[in-house]
């Protein structure tokens, strides 16, 4: 074996090595991730549970929705096209819809898109939007959302902006109790 041949073979072990590394040090975060590592509470139990009734406590002060009320379509609420352009769209505030994180190329778990329709149509494939029952819509509920805006206790998105933001929240709440509608 000459010599550039045994270079060749060693960086060829070493490659392997460093991508073996990589596979353990990405399956060690996504274990940690889904076991929970770094959370100081626990899930709820009951992740389809209603949100809270309208005669029960506000959100930090903010919109409450009543789960016992039909959804009204007439109530003053923000359209998805404005939660889309305000919050979901690349740049805003959740920006849902960046390449990576739920744009493509790279989405993960839904697709949100390049505009409002494709959006809402991801979000109602991952089920962040029930439309037979809008006010069971996960994406405003304040215990099952993964909004922090709106799950102040387990909300986990966006992930590189973990934080409350209760305008936020509120348009959400508003638009779901106005029915969830793709307006």
């Amino acid at each position: 074996m000459t010599p550039s041949s045994k270079q060749a073979m060693l960086d060829s072990m070493i490659d392997r090595s460093r991508s073996a590394r990589r596979v353990v040090a990405v399956a060690a975060c996504v274990t940690a991730i889904l076991a929970g590592a770094g959370c100081k509470k626990e899930f709820p139990e009951t992740p389809d549970a209603a949100p809270p009734a309208a005669d029960g406590p506000l959100i930090d002060g903010g919109a409450t929705i009543d789960a016992t009320a039909a959804c009204d379509p007439e109530k003053t609420a923000p359209t998805y096209t404005e939660l889309y352009n305000k919050y979901f769209a690349v740049g805003k505030p959740g920006h849902c819809a960046t390449e990576g994180c739920h744009g493509d190329p790279g989405h993960n778990v839904w697709l949100c898109g390049t505009n409002k329709d494709m959006c809402y149509a991801g979000m109602v494939a991952e089920k962040l939007i029930d439309k037979t029952n809008p006010l069971k819509s996960k994406i405003g509920d304040p215990k099952t959302s993964p909004l922090k805006w709106v799950n102040v206790d387990f909300g986990f998105m966006p992930q590189d902006a973990i934080m409350e933001f209760p305008e936020g929240r509120d348009a959400i709440i508003a638009w779901v109790g106005a029915c969830a509608q793709n307006n």
